[in-house]
Parts: structure tokens; C-alpha cells; sequence
């Protein structure tokens, strides 16, 4: 049993993880092991390309799911074993935690597209990101408040690059959008949330 069908069957309620993130990891576990098994025996380097990608972005989105709503209750060793993940390197190791904290600014790029530019806070000259990390966690959630606190969120993605952009859906113009940031290092391990800040989806 993977990580999509062991969460969605037994414990995606108790875990709070949003219907529309085990939308997409469902989605996105499915077009992985659909292009897995039609790789020839002799791939060419656009198949393998599509293959990596894929992989690459579900893996992404089975740590944050990991690292952002697996905690409360906290996962257990057996269940990451039952869902097909190593369970945790609880090791201690010099980078375990991350204390550097995200800017960012948004910008109005187009009809239904957002820019965030994000960088680490008080070294506004750097564009890269912190040695040893992924990228930053990037949540967005619709709505005029402010949400209370980031686990309101339901969108997400990793930026791994600056700038990063958000293209939005036709329904979504004319929305107020909230987007926040947290630096996460390739432990998985991710820092303190930025500030809330919010758009209006042109």
C-alpha cells in the first residue's frame, strides 16, 4: 500500500490533511506509476526526462505531506513503513534545524499570474537559497482575512527557484489571495513561516 492509498483510506480525516492535497497526490502518484510501467525496456532521454520529473514532484509533495500534517498525531515508524516511506533518520546531525526565515514581495505579472521573489531574510543582495536546503515551502489559500495560522492553508508547491510564479485559474480573478514562505533544508526539515502577505488575482 503507498502513501496516497494508506492516507485516503485510513487516516487523512484524523490528520486533517485537505481534500485537495490528497487530490493531488492521488493524481500525481498515478501519472508517476502510469509512466513508469509504459517505459520501454529501451527509454529515450524525453521519456526518462518525464519520468524523472514526475518522480521528482511526487516526492516533494510525500515530504511536505510528511513534514506539514503528519505530526499531530505524530506518524509512527510502523505507519511510514505501512505507507512504502523509510521511517524518519532521527540522527542527530548538525543541520537539524532551520533557523533562517524567508521575504519575499509579490508581483502582478499578467492576466491570472502572480511572481513571488523570495530570498533569505537580511541578505536581500543574495538570490540564492541556503546552502544544504530544498527551496521554500509556498502556501497560497483564497480568501479577504487573514488566515490564522499557516496550517489554514490549502494550496502548496516548493520553490526551489526565484522568482516563482502562480498561474491561477479563470475562476480565480478577482480573488484575494494569501501567500506565505518557510525555507525547508534536504532533510526535510522546515523553518519558521514568513509573514502573510496577500494579492488580488488579476
Amino acid at each position: 500500500m503507498n502513501i496516497s492509498e494508506y492516507i485516503t483510506a485510513s487516516k487523512a480525516t484524523m490528520w486533517g490533511i485537505p481534500t485537495n492535497v490528497i487530490t493531488d497526490l492521488k493524481t500525481k502518484a498515478e501519472d508517476f506509476a502510469e509512466t513508469q510501467d509504459s517505459l520501454p525496456n529501451d527509454p529515450n532521454r524525453a521519456q526518462l526526462a518525464r519520468r524523472n520529473q514526475q518522480q521528482r514532484e511526487l516526492t516533494e509533495l510525500i515530504r511536505f505531506i510528511v513534514r506539514f500534517y503528519l505530526r499531530r498525531p505524530v506518524v509512527t515508524d510502523p505507519e511510514l513503513i505501512a505507507m512504502g516511506i523509510p521511517p524518519i533518520d532521527r540522527r542527530r546531525t548538525a543541520r537539524k534545524t532551520v533557523a533562517e526565515k524567508v521575504e519575499f514581495t509579490i508581483h502582478i505579472s499578467g492576466i491570472r499570474r502572480i511572481v513571488v521573489d523570495f530570498w533569505q531574510q537580511g541578505v536581500e543582495h543574495s538570490k540564492a537559497k541556503p546552502r544544504a536546503y530544498d527551496g521554500a515551502v509556498l502556501i497560497w489559500n483564497f480568501g479577504k482575512e487573514r488566515p490564522a495560522e499557516a496550517g489554514g492553508f490549502q494550496h502548496h508547491t516548493m520553490a526551489s527557484r526565484r522568482p516563482f510564479a502562480i498561474e491561477f485559474d479563470e475562476d480565480d480573478r478577482g480573488k484575494t489571495v494569501w501567500i506565505a514562505l518557510a525555507w525547508q533544508n534536504k532533510r526535510g526539515i522546515r523553518g519558521e513561516w514568513s509573514e502573510f502577505k496577500s494579492a488580488v488575482i488579476p
